[in-house]
């Protein structure tokens, strides 16, 4: 049987070849499961018992190796902007583990301990009583220059020089274990740690710098260095004789109360602890220390080259900064508190702490939101609200005297990064390096990039634009903004629906929901003329992200504007079904309009104005937490009990309305519906039955894992709701939406097919797809010349005479950072022109007209993904299972089409032999569908509404065999769903 991923899967690398380094064929690796594990956390972590409480400290002496490598972020966005089909990430993974691997293996066989990796940099330790620092230092330094030796100047591929700089310290340190129940992380403290960072930043490539401290301990007279002007520390130039440190007997020392596998003569294990026997109390506390998304991998016998990837994610840099008189024990409290505070914020919102580290005297956390298995919607918007509420929460901590917060999202790497026996999962890319800039160039803030406060879809009340500030390492950061989040001011009443009618633009393919509108619109007055209707209306529109929800509400707000009614618009954001009865803040506030008060008092007297009734007027005191008044509370509600406080407070906001809406037909409009607070929703449910109401929703579905509250369920299945599930436009739309969103009147139809393809009717994936090849040159837009009307392959969609070609297309709208290369100047002959950039704001173009074209050497089918549309199918493939996320990222190495022998092939072994029941399900869950279907039999299924035969197999068999697999479907027709292998 041939599959074909469905429209809606997402092709991603192939699987990354085994980490390799030079000298692997004598390297010894366990085949036992707590090696795998161990393999991903230092010897500090390993050797530590394991009745240890947490918090925990340990003191030690120390010498710290700190190898920074310039190159990667450059490696990481020139792979990204060059590779083809995805296979970015693998060709950046082969390097860049190729290149580690090298290094590491120095710092292994010197018996050194590569306590973490950070990003393009890692940290090694030897560990060793304060007398043999000395001989450790020359170990140390002799490692490292074999790594200059051998490590420095490499070529890649791709023509990025990959370089190294080192330093080393050596003092006393101290290890911190944090964490709770469930993770625990681990951090060193101490002047050496502080110190080795600022000899590696006096470094340049090709150079190893001893701290002030290492200088003092070493062996000066087996070094020759070089001083340098106004510093204690020294550049080291060579050494006169190789330590005497036998590294052999150094290793035998380490870990002595745990069992270890016997090695051949023939192997040498150059780390202890790859050959741990199983010890299932040690293993149960190593696990903690891992990402649980490395921890399934390892637990299904996956490799885990499967987890690297680039794929959108957004990073979230936590500072603290001690305060001056603050002891190692205090710091520690401090770094213990804060841990749990993100923690708590940020589990329940796919958030992981990824590495804690010490950095200029303060610790620095490490976080991410939307790794592998913890894709999901409003990513940004949580990550700026999990920031900002750690960042009001570190700001009362004792010891910390300022908390910086960094946020920005967009590609990275995201994989497993070092040696084949000690690695590390991690992120890189130039978005983890701007997070890390920004926190600390605007301190005492949350501070976060353009993308992140675009993607939050927030109100811009909720942040302040920053001042631009140089940033090492960043040349064109962009705008930079403050989040605040809604708490730092009182605003009564949302803006209007962020997505308004624009006149000249039609609205496309949604002609069947406005006619459910209409009619029920024209039902619900001719009832309330009639003075026959005493109940709330409700229609309520679904649909997944990008679907056309806002733009509908839009069309719907334009339309009721020509009747004779009152149009109340808002839109809800994700932090507002945090607050109680918010939803019904805004509503009262737009309905009584006080939505535009500065101050309370000018509220007070528009509530007077409005409320005239004796027994209304005595009790507008209930309002006073609702709408920010100060009313006197009157002797009546003085004497209430809370209960009957709140039972009062419903039935006087339903008596506003009531008189509100009597003489008048309001319409209620609400965008995003799925963030109405549970109180609101109560509201909603009572005033349902009592008030001549007229309400239109639009709404994501709601998930098992955040259902709907009890109230909601009832409004939904009330038979006073019309509820409508939007589905995607028909092809036939694609065409005129694609010149309705370029302001163009043709496109080539190699276009129109692709996007047919590629958006399947998602007005939202069409004009990402559109941005995505637009910014990257692939298309062009051009002034159309009258001889070349007959000669354009194009296909024509609309009339001219009736386009809209002089306003700004929605690309220019939604801002653009890149400036035409083919516009001229006013008063030069323009003959070509991207009409999505006007450079002339002067200029008039109403009779001139555009098509789009493609570029000459462009070819559409190997375009990648938008990503944007990418985090999308990373959700939809983070909601799978291990085995299935293996089966789908293998099947799209091979291409869109496949046969499940091919499949079978390449698979590791662990996902082999659960391939048949993971393919049932993928078929099931649409992600893959028989590719020998034609066209005929769709069309056939679908006016047939045989939903169920879409999980039929279409392939021609001579004969029945064995290979046939046969499971009965749940359906109540017990149709049987056949997976067969050619």
């Amino acid at each position: 049987m041939e599959y074909i991923p469905n429209r809606h899967a997402v092709s991603f690398v192939r699987p990354l070849t085994r980490l390799k380094v030079g000298r692997q064929k004598s390297i010894f690796a366990g085949t036992y499961k707590i090696c795998k594990i161990a393999a991903n956390v230092p010897d500090l972590v390993v050797y530590e018992g394991v009745d240890r409480p947490i918090p925990d400290v340990e003191h030690f002496h120390g010498v710290l190796l700190f190898a920074d490598i310039s190159g990667f972020t450059s490696l990481t966005e020139t792979y990204t902007k060059n590779s083809k089909k995805g296979s970015g990430a693998d060709h950046l993974t082969r390097t860049l583990n190729g290149y580690i691997s090298e290094i590491v293996d120095h710092i292994l066989r010197a018996g050194g301990d590569i306590v973490n990796y950070a990003g393009d940099a890692m940290l090694a330790l030897w560990r060793e009583r304060r007398k043999a620092l000395s001989e450790i230092l020359t170990l140390a330094v002799k490692c490292s220059l074999n790594i200059q030796d051998k490590c420095d100047n490499k070529d890649t591929e791709v023509g990025v020089k990959l370089r190294v700089k080192i330093g080393i310290s050596a003092g006393k340190l101290s290890k911190v274990v944090m964490g709770d129940e469930e993770s625990r992380y681990y951090a060193l403290i101490g002047r050496a740690v502080d110190e080795v960072r600022k000899a590696e930043g006096l470094a340049s490539a090709n150079t190893i710098i001893l701290s002030p401290n290492a200088w003092e301990l070493c062996d000066r007279d087996n070094l020759v260095v070089e001083k340098i002007e106004n510093e204690r520390a020294v550049k080291v130039r060579y050494i006169k004789r190789d330590p005497h440190y036998l590294v052999e007997d150094y290793l035998k020392t380490m870990g002595t109360h745990l069992e270890y596998q016997e090695v051949g003569v023939s192997k040498k294990a150059i780390r202890k602890t790859s050959r741990l026997l199983p010890n299932p109390q040690l293993e149960s506390v190593l696990r903690k220390y891992l990402l649980k998304t490395v921890l399934l991998k390892i637990d299904d016998a996956v490799p885990l080259d499967y987890l690297s990837e680039m794929r959108p994610a957004t990073v979230v840099f936590v500072n603290l900064q001690f305060v001056e008189n603050a002891t190692m024990y205090h710091q520690c409290q401090s770094i213990q508190a804060t841990c749990l505070g993100i923690n708590n914020e940020f589990r329940n919102y796919q958030g992981r702490i990824n590495k804690v580290f010490m950095f200029d005297k303060g610790c620095t956390f490490l976080c991410a939101f939307g790794l592998p298995g913890d894709k999901g919607e409003d990513e940004c918007a949580n990550a700026l609200q999990c920031a900002h509420n750690v960042h009001e929460f570190c700001k009362k901590l004792r010891y910390v005297s300022v908390a910086s917060i960094g946020v920005a999202s967009g590609p990275l790497f995201c994989g497993v990064v070092g040696h084949p026996l000690r690695h590390e999962y991690t992120v890189i890319g130039r978005k983890v390096n701007l997070a890390a800039r920004l926190m600390m160039t605007y301190p005492g803030v949350v501070s976060c990039d353009d993308e992140t406060h675009y993607h939050a879809k927030m109100p811009s009340s909720y942040f302040i634009e920053l001042p631009k500030r140089a940033m090492k390492g960043v040349a064109n950061p962009g705008t930079i903004y403050q989040y605040l989040s809604k708490k730092h001011q009182k605003i009564l009443g949302k803006p209007r629906i962020s997505v308004e009618k624009e006149e000249g633009y039609p609205l496309l393919g949604r002609d069947k929901e406005m006619k459910i509108f209409h009619k029920a619109l024209k039902k619900f007055i001719a009832a309330k003329s009639n003075q026959s209707i005493n109940s709330c209306q409700v229609i309520m529109y679904e649909g997944t992200v990008g679907y056309g929800k806002s733009k509908l509400l839009a069309e719907i707000i334009r339309s009721s504007q020509n009747e004779d009614m009152r149009v109340l618009p808002f839109e809800l954001g994700k932090m507002d079904i945090t607050e109680p009865y918010y939803t019904i803040q805004t509503m009262m506030a737009l309905l009584l309009q006080v939505n535009h008060c500065k101050s309370y008092a000018e509220r007070e007297r528009v509530l007077l104005s409005k409320i005239t009734k004796p027994e209304l007027v005595e009790d507008l005191c209930l309002l006073n937490d609702l709408l920010f008044i100060k009313f006197a509370i009157s002797e009546r509600v003085s004497l209430m009990d809370s209960r009957t406080k709140h039972r009062a407070f419903r039935n006087y906001v339903i008596a506003i309305i009531k008189q509100n809406v009597a003489n008048d037909t309001v319409l209620l409009v609400i965008d995003q519906v799925q963030y109405i607070d549970t109180p609101s929703w109560e509201l909603i449910l009572q005033m349902r039955a009592t008030l001549p109401l007229f309400m239109v929703m639009a709404l994501r579905p709601f998930t098992a894992e955040k259902p709907p509250c009890q109230a909601a369920v009832m409004v939904m299945r009330s038979q006073r709701t019309l509820y409508v599930k939007l589905s995607g436009l028909d092809p036939s739309i694609i065409r005129p939406l694609a010149c309705q969103i370029l302001g163009v009147i043709s496109i080539p139809r190699e276009l129109e097919m692709l996007l047919t393809e590629r958006s399947y009717g998602v007005p939202y994936y069409c004009e990402e797809i559109l941005r995505s090849l637009y910014f990257s040159d692939l298309i062009l837009l051009e002034a159309l010349d009258e001889e070349d009307e007959d000669e354009s392959d194009a296909v024509l969609s609309f009339n001219r005479n009736k386009i809209f070609l002089h306003r700004e297309s929605n690309l220019q709208r939604r801002g653009t950072r890149k400036k035409s290369k083919l516009l001229s100047f006013a008063g030069v002959e323009m003959q070509k022109c991207r009409k999505v950039v006007t450079m002339d704001r002067n200029a008039t173009y109403d009779n001139q007209q555009f098509i789009c074209t493609i570029g000459e050497t462009v070819n559409l089918q190997e375009i990648t993904i938008p990503l944007t549309l990418k985090g999308i199918a990373l959700a939809q493939l983070d909601r799978m299972n291990t085995t299935e996320q293996v089966i789908v990222k293998c099947a799209s190495i091979i291409g869109h089409t496949f046969t499940t022998k091919m499949l079978r092939y390449i698979l590791p072994e662990g996902a082999e032999q659960k391939l048949n029941q993971s393919l049932i399900s993928l078929v099931k869950s649409r992600t893959f569908e028989c590719a020998s279907r034609t066209d005929e039999d769709f069309r056939s299924m679908m006016e047939e509404n045989q939903e169920t035969h879409l999980l039929q197999c279409f392939c021609v068999h001579t004969g029945v065999s064995d290979d046939y697999l046969q499971e009965e479907d749940s359906d109540e027709n017990g149709k049987l769903l056949e997976i067969c292998s050619l």
